[in-house]
């Protein structure tokens, strides 16, 4: 009989801790949510946080009593409600602020003037400038540099010069080239040769060429073999213009004006090539042989 204190001590079963474990879990995480809802002021690290809203009249509390109008709340609202506007530009800045603000014409953005046009549009505007403030546009920059065209143009010119004086001038550039007079660096280059490569190959005259099945790969089945012998005999008969032709014009041919080797072309029949010094020569060898063959 086995005594009571050496039994085996009775164990729970895995799946029964862990369902308590769960359970356990649920407990505290229903118990936690509202004590943090109820009190969100408190943080979990312990630190305070401070909330703020925008009082609607716009009334701030001032130190030491009393209350103030905030700045924004005098201004209105944007349509809309779309967020509050922006401050408005100082009345004292003595500018027009959509003249400022308004880009010039295509063809001054993309211009390049030279510097004297340059210096008189400059001068016109400040000119400009002036006149809108209501003061006298010549007695601060003078008269143009140049007198104008027009006779009414060149009458106002005039008086403002001699009531002015002489015209504003911007200060004169100064010499960076120190007295040397700008000389290009490939200037001093020895002259230099380029070659072109043309793009044919350039060969030996062919006298005996079917263009069609030899360059173009035509294929006419079974007539083929009759076709290229009648060809072969039409170049056999045409040698003595072809020969008498390079005698003349050079005994080499290119590839221009032809197309690439196995191209899918039509097939053409070519002019037999006839020249006069080929055509006369061939008429000598047709009448020589017809004498020397009975």
């Amino acid at each position: 009989m086995t005594s009571p204190l050496l039994r085996k001590p009775r164990t729970t079963a895995p799946w029964k801790r862990a369902a308590r474990a769960a359970s356990l879990a649920l407990l505290l995480a229903a118990t936690t949510v509202p004590a943090l809802a109820q009190n969100p002021a408190k943080s979990p690290s312990g630190g305070k946080t401070v909330y703020f809203q925008k009082p609607a009249d716009g009334t701030l509390p001032v130190a030491g009593g009393g209350t103030e109008v905030a700045a924004w709340a005098t201004q209105p609202p944007l349509p809309g409600g779309a967020g509050q506007p922006k401050a408005p530009v100082p009345p004292d800045l003595g500018i027009d602020i959509k003249k400022a603000t308004q880009l010039p014409t295509r063809d001054k953005i993309f211009s390049i003037p030279d510097d004297a046009t340059l210096e008189q549009v400059i001068l016109s505007r400040l000119r400009e400038d002036e006149r809108a403030a209501g003061r006298a546009p010549y007695l601060k920059y003078g008269p143009d540099l140049r007198p104008p065209d027009s006779p009414a143009s060149a009458a106002a010119w005039l008086r403002g010069y001699l009531q002015y004086g002489l015209p504003v001038q911007f200060p004169p550039l100064p010499d960076v080239s120190g007295g040397i007079a700008y000389k290009p660096k490939t200037g001093s280059y020895t002259p230099m040769q380029e070659y072109y490569d043309a793009l044919y190959v350039v060969h030996r005259r062919l006298h005996f060429e079917e263009r069609n099945a030899e360059r173009y790969g035509w294929d006419l089945g079974i007539i083929q073999p009759f076709v290229s012998t009648m060809y072969f005999y039409k170049d056999v008969l045409l040698w003595p213009n072809s020969l008498a032709s390079g005698c003349a014009y050079g005994f080499w041919d290119t590839n221009a004006g032809k197309c690439l080797p196995g191209s899918p072309t039509p097939y053409f029949l070519y002019p037999p090539g006839l020249t006069v010094t080929g055509g006369a020569v061939e008429g000598a060898v047709i009448t020589g042989a017809a004498f020397i063959i009975p």
